[in-house]
């Protein structure tokens, strides 16, 4: 091998070695670790691809993985053979039958009071609340298990307004955990207001917090409930 055919072998290995060293250093090393010298990954947007491994920091925000059993993330399965699809993940059965509860409150001039529902976790909850004028509110939970590092008064606050206020909310709650479930309001005005609360659901007793008396109530068995046809029916078409 003459010494020109060495020499252009020679060059072509430290030209590929030189190379490989820049795709190192700018692809490669951006992509894969993070690790961005040249600030070119950053430009093109390789360090984005980069799988996050280590823990939060301290303070920092994530993500929170789906509580097991106790939310409904419907899931489709096409039909076979011309089958109607199947759609999966849409019902949290119970056990037993469910409850229902009806309450009308008078709310003095400054006065709050709790009503919360001991329901289990994956419990399921419909509501309607309407009061005559706006109150304070915080939807909130106790689960009967204290997490780690939580103090004697933990809870979990679900949905809160301490600014202007609500007349009304509605809507359908899973319960997160075991425990009570449910709302404070606090009537901030010099006037009584009114508060009629509607709900239906599988929950066991009623928590009833009023004038610092801490009770226990029994709701009302579905089934207990007067039923068509001796209420008349309303047609509406």
């Amino acid at each position: 091998m003459s010494d020109n055919s060495r020499k252009g072998i020679a060059v072509a290995a430290v030209a590929a070695i030189i190379v490989a060293a820049l795709v190192l250093v700018v692809a490669i090393l951006p992509a894969e670790y993070g690790i961005d010298p040249l600030g070119t990954g950053r430009a093109l947007g390789l360090t984005d691809l980069v799988e996050p491994t280590a823990e939060p920091a301290a303070g920092a925000t994530a993500t929170a993985a789906p509580i097991a059993d106790a939310v409904i993330m419907p899931v489709l399965e096409p039909g076979h053979g011309g089958e109607a699809p199947k759609v999966n993940g849409t019902l949290i059965a119970r056990p037993s039958r469910y409850n229902v509860d009806s309450r009308e409150i008078t709310l003095m001039p400054k006065e709050g009071m709790e009503i919360k529902y001991n329901m289990k976790k994956g419990s399921g909850l419909v509501y309607s609340w309407v009061t005559s004028r706006s109150v304070r509110y915080e939807f909130h939970g106790e689960p009967d298990v204290t997490p780690a590092g939580g103090g004697a008064d933990y809870f979990e606050s679900y949905d809160i307004d301490n600014a202007d206020g609500k007349s009304e909310g509605h809507g359908t709650f899973v319960a997160p955990s075991t425990g009570v479930h449910g709302w404070f309001w606090e009537n901030t005005s010099d006037e009584p207001v009114t508060l009629r609360l509607v709900t239906a659901g599988f929950y066991d007793w009623v928590y009833h917090n009023r004038d610092e008396k801490q009770t226990a109530l029994k709701p009302m068995d579905a089934y207990d409930a007067p039923s068509h046809p001796t209420v008349p029916d309303v047609t509406l078409r």
